[in-house]
């Protein structure tokens, strides 16, 4: 064999970690948003019997205090309806139909409640709950998971101010730093470990995010990148060690991951 080659081959084994050395596992960015309306029933019951290992989704408060799972502030782009997700009332919003957007093979869907979203979720997979910016949302989010006994299964991605709120009622639930997030990704990363959060969500330029991630890790904090729907970026994700890399597409993350020995979630 010649010299070249074999340098190549050393070069390869570095680059692509043996199984028991990859971190990274695939979150589904609300839900299986590529083949079922996002934020919905029907997309996260498909990102979990594929394997996804966790499922992120977003909670704001109804204007008569329900909670829902709904990404942006206005139902305009995901549902038939109009208006803001806070000026709406918990009935408003359970008329609209949250699929028929999407494709009218989901015609009918609705907005869920978080409630309907923990019971959709398999237990034993980890549920990333994206926190709205609305009085009193983490509260009443924290008392929710408490009461379905979810606290395991469960974290807040959420401001220094909302986890406080939910530390308060439930001292155990874990906590993703949301805070200064998009500004410098080592100054993000030393803000984090200064508030000792288990998880932190990073996203943009790659240049820092090895060095990042270094720093992080010494103090087990997991990191979540988002967001990735290519599979070179996966890849790259997958070799500077981060742990969960939120994506759009399901399908393709874990089919990268297998490349590297990672399994779906059962």
């Amino acid at each position: 064999m010649r010299p070249i080659t074999l340098v190549l081959l050393a070069f390869a084994a570095f680059s692509l970690p043996a199984p028991g050395e990859v971190r990274a596992r695939c979150t589904a960015h609300r839900g299986d948003c590529k083949n079922a309306p996002e934020n919905t029933v029907p997309a996260f019951v498909s990102a979990a019997r594929k394997g996804a290992h966790m499922i992120e989704f977003d909670v704001q408060l109804s204007r008569d205090g329900e909670l829902v799972i709904m990404h942006d502030s206005t139902v305009d782009r995901t549902t038939n309806g109009h208006g803001k997700v806070s000026e709406l009332s918990f009935d408003e919003l359970r008329a609209l139909d949250a699929g028929i957007r999407f494709s009218p093979k989901f015609a009918g869907t609705r907005i869920p409640t978080l409630r309907e979203t923990l019971a959709a979720i398999p237990k034993g997979i980890l549920c990333n709950v994206h926190l709205k910016n609305a009085p009193g949302v983490a509260a009443a989010t924290t008392r929710t998971i408490v009461d379905m006994r979810r606290v395991e299964d469960c974290f807040l991605a959420a401001t220094a101010e909302q986890a406080v709120e939910a530390k308060a009622i439930a001292p155990r639930l874990r906590i993703c730093n949301m805070s200064r997030q998009g500004n410098d990704m080592l100054a993000y990363a030393r803000d984090t470990i200064r508030l000792r959060t288990e998880f932190i969500q990073l996203l943009g330029p790659l240049d820092h995010l090895r060095e990042a991630v270094r720093q992080l890790h010494e103090h087990n904090i997991k990191v979540n990148y988002f967001g990735a729907q290519e599979a070179g970026l996966i890849r790259r994700l997958v070799d500077a060690g981060v742990d969960y890399i939120l994506t759009d597409d399901v399908d393709l993350c874990l089919s990268v991951l297998a490349e590297y020995g990672v399994k779906p979630a059962r």
